[in-house]
């Protein structure tokens, strides 16, 4: 498989001159099968530029998984070219809404009041699948979706093709017991046991896995205040790595505010933190637009 980054940053896009080197867009990866079977991870902002690399290469067939429906993971799709282009087929995948599809949230956003091109004006095949926790095959490749920690249904992939596992976790926030007062000692200890069961289904989720791009958008000291808002530490995705026995972790969905130099400075606390507690072998970095990974 063949990895590309073509969006790292999470909540809204974030161009200029301090964030140049790691990049400014919104989640977008593409995924490149043995068989060059075209998975894209997430439909940010990213995927403006993908979609004006792959002009080259039309006819198309892309399959687009989508872990959650937050704008900055869907709103690069309306400029995305291939959609326009009437040989293209695009098979997009990803998690409803309690009372809309994929479908309607994903054109949804196509309306008058949000932008000048319909849904029904795109000229590529696009059809939908609603997705719930379960296993799909795309060419080569195995897709397993898993229901993660976030505000709005989010999943999270993990792709595996001869032997070899990429997880990608979208959107996702530790488990933790929300609830502050409970009734009695009994009430707690059974919350405490489901957090550390949901916990633990992560864990096993992302295990043995080659590369794991985790949400790392917080420090622990931003979390403090942004607690039930859905994403991890850079301290809890090392955790999660190192639990999970992973191979490679990529710091991911970077906080819009953190400048270059800042991000080097959390991805050297991690390496920091991994060798403190004594760890080795474990490659860490941040993920930055451009890069291409091949395992």
């Amino acid at each position: 498989m063949k990895i590309k980054f073509w969006g790292v940053r999470g909540s809204i896009p974030t161009p200029g001159a301090n964030t140049v080197r790691y990049g400014g867009n919104t989640a977008c990866i593409e995924v490149r099968g043995d068989s060059n079977e075209m998975i894209i991870l997430d439909a940010g902002s990213g995927i403006k530029q993908l979609g004006e690399s792959l002009l080259k290469e039309s006819p198309v067939e892309i399959h687009l998984l989508i872990s959650h429906t937050h704008w900055d993971h869907i709103n690069g799709f309306p400029f995305f070219v291939p959609a326009y282009i009437p040989s293209n087929i695009i098979h997009f995948y990803g998690p409803p809404h309690f009372n809309k599809s994929l479908r309607e949230i994903i054109q949804g956003q196509m309306e008058y009041s949000y932008f000048p091109v319909r849904a029904d004006e795109l000229n590529a095949k696009i059809d939908y699948r609603d997705l719930k926790e379960e296993t799909i095959k795309i060419g080569n490749i195995t897709i397993q979706s898993k229901l993660t920690n976030h505000p709005v249904t989010n999943y999270g992939y993990r792709l595996e093709e001869e032997g070899k596992v990429v997880v990608y976790t979208g959107d996702h926030e530790k488990y933790y017991n929300f609830v502050t007062n409970p009734g009695d000692t009994g009430e707690k200890e059974e919350i405490d046991r489901i957090v550390e069961e949901q916990n633990n289904r992560i864990i096993q989720f992302v295990k043995g896995a080659d590369i794991l791009i985790a949400d790392s958008q917080y420090t622990e000291e931003e979390y403090a205040s942004k607690i039930g808002w859905g994403h991890s530490t850079i301290y809890q995705s090392l955790d999660l790595a190192i639990k999970g026995g992973v191979k490679y972790l990529i710091l991911f969905h970077h906080e819009p505010v953190r400048t270059d130099k800042e991000q080097d400075s959390l991805l050297n606390l991690v390496r920091e933190r991994y060798a403190q507690l004594g760890f080795s072998g474990m490659k860490i970095t941040a993920a930055a637009e451009g890069e291409e990974i091949r395992i």
